[in-house]
């Protein structure tokens, strides 16, 4: 039986379609120019003229995040303070003694101390490189004005006091303060595991009368995208999250909303009350435009919170008792083309540009001499699985695997096993791949076997379809009859493409955060946890050329061609432009999943030459 081709017509239409989607971009731009970005206002600059001979002119004061910042506000810059407390803008223009630093660490971690509020001001994390490039320097973690490890709310003890800073061995620094009130903190900073810190507060009241240890706030330092990590379309890669340490929820991951719940995620605080939690459809009109921070408050208790970008995270876990609440801190992206002035140009929906957090604990009174120590757990470091899970604690789920959790766990074991075999993981995906498909050989096989007895029926579901066109229900009980005759199973054939469709899944999540793929070579791909990205910013309209994805979508015609059709005509139609669609979907994701899904490709089609090959040597016989 011949197949039927594609009329010519619809062919003209859906490359039509196709075109469009591609020049998109540039046809909205040519039509609809971006607007001109606004003069600077006059009553917000902070420039001061050369002619006025000011040789100390006044310093800014710092932004605070839990109030919606004019529209009209300059942009801030990274080492600008996240985070200010109400009563502490006298503080910060008061002036204090220069700052000092002392950097202490171990062979994975090198902390910088600073003498402004006893904080941790920048980590470096030796191991890994910033960029692939050979000679790289390594990967910095820069909290600007959001230090790590600052007390916020202890007046004399918070990020505008200035502390002592004591090394007292390489991997150890004492850090003291003494509040006005008469509270006195000395605090250990000991980077001696790995990736993790330890962290003991020791209060004290060293007056003579008793002391209130007001409420107060202990951050965790701004993230933001490193110069060497890749943005995927559509995922937040910027995150906070918790574990509440009552009611029995598991890790809360504040950037998307948990199924059949009513959470609010962190884009949601951006926007006015109306608005929050509703999806694109049916959601009120804007009446102002997005704040340019927030700062939202979470009264539960916590037993950890983090921050993390696309590969790195910081956990602070108080180690003998739960924090009693948390503050959610995110500064997004602005666009240097809005104005408050224009609707026009508002963005709709906030895009992270720092992530910070900070832990709560209420007041506490402390009789003369009383002292008090708080102890914590502070990891920094790489989202890498074996030291995460090491941790306890529900720590590792900062990896984010989602419902396949534990199939990524296993993707992750097997990678790293493979890669101890061949040290390559390009090699270390296509033999997984191998793996995976010698597993799910019996059902792939028997699939391909149900779809070439399909084949065989057409004929006859063709007869019956034309018998029983004007009987819709007599047509389908005729049609499972003799399926049912022939021992044939309609959906069998969905079994080869099914099968890999939760290894794709979690091999997409494991690619999102684990650090394992970071800057990973293969071939001519230079990182398999980004896109190939050749001849960047030289080709018009894709921006990039990705060879991997031009090939996979070549093998899956290949394996299209070779595979028994079957099934409705409307169905194989739909099914010869799916190299097309998955081409669409995989050309910007990350090449270690477009290998993945190359690899099965061949391997199938090997398979199915195999089979051709059985059949006809049968055939003879």
């Amino acid at each position: 039986m011949s197949k039927k081709k594609l009329p010519l017509g619809d062919i003209l239409i859906i490359g039509a379609l196709f075109l469009i989607m591609i020049l998109w971009g540039p046809i909205y731009q040519a039509f609809f120019p971006t607007p001109p970005a606004p003069a600077p206002s006059a009553a917000v600059t902070n420039a001061v003229p050369a002619s006025a001979g000011a040789t100390n002119p006044p310093a800014p004061k710092p932004a605070q995040l839990s109030a919606p910042a004019a529209p009209s506000e300059p942009e801030r810059s990274d080492r600008t303070p996240l985070v200010a407390a109400t009563d502490t803008v006298e503080k910060a223009v008061a002036p204090r003694s220069p700052e000092r630093t002392l950097t202490i660490g171990n062979a994975q971690l090198s902390l910088t101390l600073s003498s402004y509020g006893g904080a941790v001001k920048t980590v470096r994390v030796s191991q890994y490189p910033l960029t692939p490039k050979t000679g790289s320097p390594s990967v910095v973690l820069d909290y600007g004005g959001t230090p790590a490890l600052c007390y916020e709310g202890l007046a004399g003890l918070d990020g505008f006091a200035d502390f002592t800073l004591t090394e007292v061995s390489g991997g150890v620094a004492r850090v003291e303060a003494r509040s006005p009130a008469g509270l006195r903190l000395v605090r250990t900073i000991s980077a001696n595991d790995r990736y993790r810190v330890t962290v003991q507060d020791a209060f004290v009241n060293t007056d003579a009368a008793p002391a209130k240890l007001p409420a107060h706030a202990v951050t965790l330092g701004a993230m933001r995208m490193l110069e060497g990590e890749t943005a995927i379309a559509g995922l937040d890669l910027l995150g906070i999250d918790t574990l509440p340490s009552t009611g029995g929820e598991g890790v809360r991951h504040w950037v998307y909303k948990r199924w059949f719940s009513k959470d609010l995620t962190l884009a949601d605080y951006f926007q006015e009350a109306p608005r929050q939690g509703h999806g694109c459809i049916g959601r009120p009109g804007m009446t102002r435009p997005l704040p340019h921070s927030i700062r939202e408050r979470v009264d539960q208790s916590m037993d950890w919170a983090s921050v993390k970008n696309k590969f790195f995270v910081q956990i602070l876990a108080p180690v003998k008792e739960s924090a009693d609440g948390g503050d959610l801190i995110v500064e997004r992206d602005v666009s240097p083309f809005e104005n408050a002035a224009d609707s026009r140009t508002w963005a709709e929906a906030a895009v992270p540009k720092h992530v910070a957090a900070a832990l709560r604990f209420n007041e506490r009174q402390l009789a003369p001499g009383e002292g008090y120590v708080r102890s914590y757990s502070y990891y920094v470091g790489p989202k890498e699985l074996s030291t995460l899970t090491a941790l306890g604690n529900h720590q590792k789920e900062v990896m984010d695997f989602g419902s396949l959790k534990w199939l990524c766990e296993v993707l992750v074991w097997c990678l790293s096993q493979l890669y101890r075999l061949i040290p390559n993981y390009g090699v270390a995906i296509i033999l997984l791949t191998l793996i995976v498909r010698v597993v799910f050989w019996p059902l792939t096989h028997k699939g391909t076997e149900s779809m070439k007895k399909m084949q065989a029926l057409q004929p006859k579901i063709a007869e019956i379809r034309e018998k029983y066109k004007d009987k819709p229900q007599k047509m389908q009980q005729e049609t499972m009859a003799l399926y049912k005759e022939h021992k044939v199973n309609p959906v069998g054939g969905c079994l080869p493409m099914v099968i890999q469709i939760p290894v794709f899944f979690a091999l997409f999540n494991v690619l999102r955060s684990a650090i394992e793929l970071r800057y990973a070579p293969f071939l001519w791909v230079r990182d398999l946890s980004a896109p190939e990205n050749l001849f960047q910013g030289m080709i018009p309209v894709i921006g990039s050329l990705n060879i991997l994805p031009l090939v996979m979508a070549a093998t899956q015609a290949w394996q299209q061609k070779l595979t028994p059709a079957a099934g409705d005509p409307a169905q194989q139609k739909m099914m010869m432009f799916m190299p097309l669609i998955m081409l669409m979907f995989l050309y910007s994701m990350p090449s270690a999943l477009v290998l993945y899904w190359t690899a099965n490709q061949v391997l199938m089609i090997i398979q199915l030459l195999w089979q051709r090959r059985a059949s006809a040597e049968k055939a003879k016989t």
